[in-house]
Formats: C-alpha cells, structure tokens, sequence
C-alpha cells in the first residue's frame, strides 16, 4: 500500500462506512433486537478493534446557576459490545449479524425526547465511522397494562418527559416522569388535581413511585424530596402475575391504592 493511501485511511479519507439494518419492527424494553451491521471497507485495509451500540436518548436538567431555565442533555442508556478484531480490505463489504435484549430501562417514545441506537467502531489511529437510527419504543405489555388501568379509572396521560434525577442504586442520572389528569367524567375528577407515575419495569413486574396530587390539597411535586421519606411518595409493585391478571383487576388494585391515600 503506498504511504498516500495509508496517510488517507489514518485521517479517515476513504475510510469504512457503517449502517446498522434492523429485522426487528417494534423495539419494546426487554426483548429481542435482531438485525445486521453492514461494513464497507475503503480505499486501504483497516482493522476494527470494536463493534458496539449505545441505547441513546436526552433528558432535561436545570441549568447551572438559573433552576428556571432547562438544557437538553444527552445520556447512554446502555453500552451493547457486538464484536471485535476485525479486518477489511479495500472495497470489500462484510454483514455482521447481532441480537440482544433491549434494556427494560430504555425510555419508550412517549413524549419529545428522542431515543436513538448509535453505532459505532473502534479503529486505532482513525477517524471512528459511525451510524445513528432514531427508533420507536414501544410499552412492554406489563407497563401497557398499568396505562389501561388508569384509563379505566379515568385519567390520561397529559405530559410525559425525560428529567434529571440521579438516585442511589440506580444507574441513569434522570427518570421518564408520566402526569397524568382526571377526565372531566372520570371517578376521581372532585378529589384527584394530577397522579405522577415513574415506572422501575423488570423482568418479573413493574415498581411504581406514585404521587398523588389532591385537588383539595398538595403534596408538592414528585421530583422535589425523591430520595427521602416523605410519606407523600408511595412505591408498589406489581408482579408479572398480578399484571396478566388484565387491566381491570389492576384497576381495582389501584382504586384501592388511591381510596387509601385520599383518606389520609
């Protein structure tokens, strides 16, 4: 190879280009990613050290020194390794195939902030090719259950957002924070101002952090004491089982919830 060719793939002039195609139409937390890394090699040889993905989106956080004014951060959910060592020769175009589970914390699409799978190669002394797809992510049935249960009870969701909230044991530095409203007929429409949800899902239920807003009454919002133990911030959990059970009986898992809390 001449020291030109070799100068251009070090500056990634002529370098491998990347697209990710994915099998897999509806991306839900906790199940099956399926797809092929196509790779193009350039115009000299190149080795890859690394092959990943990151499970990306944004959340707001208060900007530093003005709490009234918010930026758009971006944060990696997840780091997937799909491969290493690999060699391309000029030209020559390769297919990668890859699965795993997308992780049950991805945020599902919900909102304005965007979710995305960047992917990405390593390659020593070179300009790193790369790929982003926006993607759509769906509830998992489990969470879905819990939405059709508030439905039943009539509420709908009014605000759904990514925001800043680093917690203890828990590795993401925000929370995707659900509000949601009473409809002007629904049951709760006299004694419910506003119901906030977080959801923890995981392999065998959904945890739930509820705050319960009363129309009569405040608690504050849920964001502002997360951490400590302020009896106004309630976590359940619902079981695999108990969700299969359909969204009827955890309505009336939640009217009971609710019946407790407005007879503090």
């Amino acid at each position: 190879m001449s020291f030109f060719k070799k100068m251009m793939a070090k500056v990634g002039i002529g370098n491998i280009d990347i697209d990710a195609q994915f099998h897999t139409e509806a991306f839900i937390p906790g199940e099956l990613v399926e797809g092929v890394v196509l790779a193009k090699g350039g115009s000299a040889p190149q080795k890859v050290d690394k092959i990943y993905f990151q499970i990306m989106t944004e959340y707001l956080k208060p900007a530093d020194n003005d709490s009234n004014r918010m930026n758009r951060e971006t944060v990696v959910v997840a780091n997937i390794l799909l491969g290493e060592s690999l060699v391309l020769a000029p030209g020559e175009t390769v297919e990668i195939p890859f699965h795993f589970v997308l992780p049950h914390e991805t945020p599902i699409s919900i909102g304005v902030s965007p979710i995305w799978i960047h992917t990405g190669m390593d390659i020593d002394n070179a300009v790193d090719p790369s790929d982003r797809d926006p993607i759509e992510v769906l509830a998992h049935p489990h969470t879905s259950v819990i939405f059709e249960a508030l439905e039943e009870l009539g509420f709908h969701l009014r605000k759904a957002e990514n925001e800043y909230y680093p917690q203890r044991n828990y590795h993401l530095p925000f929370i995707q924070n659900f509000e949601f409203v009473p409809y002007q007929n629904g049951e709760y429409r006299s004694s419910v101002d506003e119901l906030e949800l977080v959801f923890y899902p995981d392999a065998e239920g959904v945890e739930v952090l509820l705050e319960l807003d009363r129309r009569t009454r405040g608690f504050g919002g849920l964001l502002s004491d997360l951490l400590d133990t302020d009896e106004s911030h309630h976590r359940y959990y619902f079981s695999r089982e108990e969700l299969e059970e359909g969204a009827e009986s955890v309505a009336d898992q939640f009217r009971g919830i609710f019946d407790e809390l407005l007879d503090v």
